[in-house]
């Protein structure tokens, strides 16, 4: 990887962003109590199992809105300081009396990809539980052979390679709209394709999981700062690794 001077990656943040996200983070950790009460992270149960034995005590309706509530503040945690390219383009391209609306159209079809997205990896621990007692192997060391797998794998790369893509977005009307919301879809999708692999560790790991949430994100911004490139197999299966020596070494520069 080029190397990429520390003014040029801080360029590629977007502070309010990453208040954002950590605003998340404290509201996640503030609620803690709740997270326990609606296992988003229990390898033993998805949310529908563990929303039926909840709802005998709040009410179905609580628990949905609840467990909705919770699963969006993560996705923003997570994924707002990756949002800056794609917000940065959409603020680019669209017409100052149009921005906001434009932002609005995006944030909402990138978070309806996660929201879709969460049953599914809610219900993946539970399958790979019922997998390692078919093998007689820890679950755990099941999740962690899935993610480098998917880490090494030339498909992920094209999937974190479309995340860089900025597509062009028309000006006025509906087809502005369209355009931001298609936008929205795709790079949720990208990013979900992306990411979702990795998130299946701390799933495992529910006694660690927002250490282990928020140490994945970290990570996976650092990754994001760096480059495309050409899909292939490789031994780098963590993320934002080189990055992350680029950014050491820049600020041992930076201090001389």
């Amino acid at each position: 990887m080029a190397r990429i001077p520390l003014p040029a990656m801080v360029r590629q943040m977007s502070p309010a962003l990453l208040i954002t996200s950590l605003f998340c983070w404290l509201l996640l950790y503030a609620t803690s109590h709740e997270l326990q009460s609606v296992p988003l992270c229990a390898p033993s149960q998805t949310l529908v199992t563990a929303g039926a034995a909840y709802s005998t005590i709040h009410g179905i309706n609580a628990t949905a809105i609840l467990a909705t509530a919770l699963w969006i503040v993560m996705v923003i945690a997570m994924t707002a300081p990756l949002l800056a390219q794609p917000i940065a383009q959409l603020r680019l391209r669209s017409l100052a009396r149009r921005r906001n609306r434009s932002l609005g159209l995006f944030a909402a079809a990138y978070l309806l990809v996660w929201i879709a997205a969460g049953p599914v990896l809610l219900a993946v621990p539970k399958a790979v539980e019922v997998l390692a007692g078919a093998v007689d192997l820890p679950a755990i060391t099941i999740a962690v052979a899935i993610a480098a797998l998917w880490q090494a794998a030339p498909l992920r790369q094209r999937a974190l390679n479309r995340c860089h893509r900025l597509p062009n977005l028309s000006a006025f009307g509906t087809a502005a709209d369209r355009d931001c919301i298609q936008f929205g879809l795709t790079h949720g999708l990208w990013c979900a394709a992306t990411c979702a692999p990795l998130m299946l560790l701390p799933m495992m790991a529910p006694a660690f999981h927002l250490p282990l949430m928020l140490l994945l994100s970290v990570a996976l911004q650092l990754e994001r700062l760096a480059p495309a490139r050409p899909p292939s197999w490789t031994l780098r299966i963590l993320p934002g690794q080189l990055t992350a020596v680029t950014l050491f070494r820049s600020i041992r520069w930076s201090l001389r």
